[in-house]
Order: structure tokens, then C-alpha cells, then sequence
């Protein structure tokens, strides 16, 4: 009966973990962020946990960021570019950095004080993909290394009030959800079949004989 209860829990447990994988990214293995408000009073907000792992053959990440300006009259400019380079143009000057982003549609910022004043970010020559405009719109398909997200004003301004929404798509994450599901399930059966049959079993083995 122990070995029957441990593989209930243990089934139990993940076909939680497996049923949460396949509705979080389903399953085409899409992570999606809610539409989210960004506000700043510096020159930038940027994502910095941008690194990309070396995949096996034939996976790849893809991002994909979808911007409106709040005022029409300020174009934005969505950007990643590797973090050094990003640092050392973002030096001194007084930019917000999305530390956590919740669910749904919130994100918490911390602010980097700063004196300096950015060049416009389209005569930097270090982005690997960028994009432009009143709701400009970035695809990247990730390649191995630290990357971060920079969201500007096209005049390099501050400040900033755009929304914000996309996702960030790995192709196996949805095969994994539905395979660790059905492997649980799986798990879980065997082990209540196996809890039920000692539990019918007991009474029967303790049972003194008959006269």
C-alpha cells in the first residue's frame, strides 16, 4: 500500500506540474504576455534577463513585442542588442529596468539614476533586430548568448508611456506539457490500482480463520 500511496502523490503532483505546462504555453509551446502599461520618466525601460541557452538541433526561442505609443506624436523604438553594448550606451543616463513581470498585465520597474542623455537609438549599429513607429512590432529568433530589450522613444526622450504585449515561443515546451501529462495520468492510475487492490487486500490477510 506505501509504494500505491507514494505514486499517487507523486502522479498527483505532476499532472499538476503537466496540466499548468500545457495552459500556460500550449500547445504550440507559446508563453503570451498580457498587455502591459510601461511608464517611465527616464530614457528607456529595458529587459535585461534576456540569455539565450544553447538548444538542442532544431530548437529555437522566438520573441515576438508588440508596442503602442500612448501619444502618437512620440514614436517608439523597440530594440535587443547584446548587454555590453547595451550598457555602455545606456551609461549614466536615467532608465527604468523591468525587474519582474506579473500575471496578468503588470510589471515591476527599478529606476537607474542618471545624468546623461542617449543618442537616437536607430544610429546604434549593435542591434541583432529592432523596429520602429507608432506600434512597431519585433520578431527575433534567439541565438545563444545575453541579450537584452530596450524600449525607447524614436528621439531618445524621456519620458515614456507605451503598452506593451508578445511572447516568447519554444516550440518543445508544448510536446513536454502533453507528454509529462499523459505519463502522470499514467503514474497515477497505477498507483491508485495498486492502493485499492492492498487496501481490499488487508482486511482479508488479517482476517482469523474460520471454525
Amino acid at each position: 500500500m506505501v509504494i500505491g500511496i507514494g505514486l499517487v502523490l507523486i502522479g498527483l503532483f505532476a499532472t499538476v506540474a503537466g496540466v499548468a505546462i500545457v495552459l500556460l504555453v500550449g500547445p504550440d509551446g507559446s508563453v503570451t504576455l498580457a498587455p502591459t502599461r510601461l511608464l517611465s520618466d527616464g530614457h528607456a525601460v529595458t529587459l535585461p534577463q534576456l540569455d539565450v541557452p544553447t538548444l538542442p538541433a532544431g530548437q529555437t526561442v522566438t520573441l515576438d513585442v508588440a508596442l503602442s505609443s500612448s501619444n502618437p506624436s512620440q514614436p517608439l523604438f523597440v530594440g535587443v542588442g547584446p548587454s555590453g553594448a547595451v550598457d555602455a550606451y545606456l551609461r549614466d543616463v536615467p532608465i527604468d529596468v523591468i525587474a519582474q513581470i506579473d500575471w496578468p498585465g503588470a510589471a515591476r520597474t527599478d529606476s537607474a539614476p542618471g545624468t546623461a542623455s542617449p543618442a537616437a537609438p536607430s544610429t546604434q549599429s549593435f542591434w541583432v533586430a529592432s523596429a520602429s513607429g507608432a506600434a512597431p512590432t519585433l520578431r527575433w529568433r534567439g541565438v545563444p548568448g545575453d541579450w537584452t530589450l530596450v524600449i525607447m522613444r524614436v528621439d531618445g526622450r524621456a519620458p515614456i508611456d507605451a503598452s506593451a504585449n508578445g511572447s516568447v515561443t519554444l516550440p518543445a515546451l508544448g510536446p513536454l506539457g502533453i507528454v509529462l501529462s499523459l505519463l502522470s495520468i499514467a503514474v497515477l492510475a497505477g498507483g491508485t490500482w495498486i492502493t485499492i487492490r492492498a487496501a481490499v487486500a488487508t482486511p482479508e490477510a488479517a482476517s482469523p480463520p474460520r471454525d
